[in-house]
């Protein structure tokens, strides 16, 4: 049997039917920057919408009057109010703590192929450096040797 070159294989990882099976890690990168940089948008909206209703709510002695007067001509419906607030508060709460673990693990995965790459291509990054160097060294000195630096 001959010895196959990498151009003679091809590998197909089938990870479902989009447009994304094929692409390139360095888009995938680039996708998953990309969605970081939108969730930390979204996230930074969320924490402003909750300075919001923190002032309004809590903050204002203007709106707690109001609630205390609503509350003597109806006080089950600023309980529902209240209460509805309040679950929806908590809801808040336990979804941020589930962003934060995933945060973690999208955190974890990234650090680990940051390392990973450097240990499973250590011979290529170090080949690379080498050219690199070489390269520098082609190009014209400053100061060629026997010249003052000054």
């Amino acid at each position: 049997m001959g010895q196959s070159k990498p151009d003679d294989v091809k590998k197909t990882v089938r990870l479902g039917s989009d447009s994304t099976e094929h692409m390139l890690p360095a888009k995938r990168m680039e996708r998953a920057l990309t969605k970081l940089q939108d969730a930390m948008s979204a996230l930074k909206l969320a924490v402003e919408e909750l300075h919001i209703v923190d002032a309004e709510m809590i903050g204002s002695d203007a709106n707690r009057r109001v609630m205390v007067e609503a509350s003597k001509d109806d006080p089950i419906k600023v309980y529902d109010d209240i209460e509805s607030h309040r679950m929806q508060a908590a809801e808040i709460a336990g979804l941020a703590a589930e962003v934060a673990k995933t945060a973690k693990v999208v955190k974890g995965k990234a650090a680990f192929l940051g390392q990973a790459l450097g240990s499973v291509y250590s011979s290529e990054l170090l080949e690379g450096d080498r050219a690199r160097e070489k390269a520098k060294d082609k190009q014209a000195k400053l100061f060629p040797a026997g010249s003052e630096e000054g």
